[in-house]
């Protein structure tokens, strides 16, 4: 075990290239992931193709007042009838889902909450979630992700 003594201290400049080391390390972390989110933004938003329909089974089955995940969309039904939501959060592209027991559909990124109808209840997303269109074919409920419609449209089946 060397002597107390015989230790030496670190150099001023040596603590210091330390901490610059550190600080850069951290700026090109931050650059990266900042950069990271960004393409993952853009190239999530940049395809040409159309979202495929989205088949949701039998009507029926749906109480007033609840809903039901399915992929990209959620059917959902109040006393006006069923309707589709997008289940991509206006905020950052995250997958909300529905809680029945806190009668809301819940953001897991950033705690975004929207209500059945998806208006937006809390969170940083800036407006509710999107109305897709919903028809029944072949006898079976299908929602269109990429056909938005007005938020009071609703099917009654």
């Amino acid at each position: 075990m060397p002597h107390p003594q015989s230790i030496s201290k670190p150099s001023r400049r040596g603590v210091l290239k330390v901490l610059y080391g550190a600080i850069w390390l951290s700026l090109v972390g931050a650059v990266g992931l900042g950069l990271g989110a960004v393409l993952r933004l853009v190239s999530s938003g940049g395809g040409a193709s159309q979202p495929q329909p989205v088949e949701l089974g039998q009507p029926g089955g749906l109480a007033v007042g609840q809903a039901r995940d399915q992929g990209p969309v959620a059917l959902a039904r109040d006393a006006g009838g069923y309707f589709a939501l997008s289940l991509v959060c206006p905020h950052l592209g995250c997958r909300p889902a529905w809680h029945q027991k806190q009668d809301r559909f819940l953001c897991p990124c950033h705690g975004s909450g929207f209500a059945l109808n998806g208006e937006r209840l809390s969170g940083p997303a800036p407006k509710g979630l999107s109305h897709v269109a919903l028809k029944v074919t072949g006898g079976k409920l299908v929602a269109f992700p990429g056909q938005p419609v007005d938020p009071a449209t609703r099917l009654k089946a």
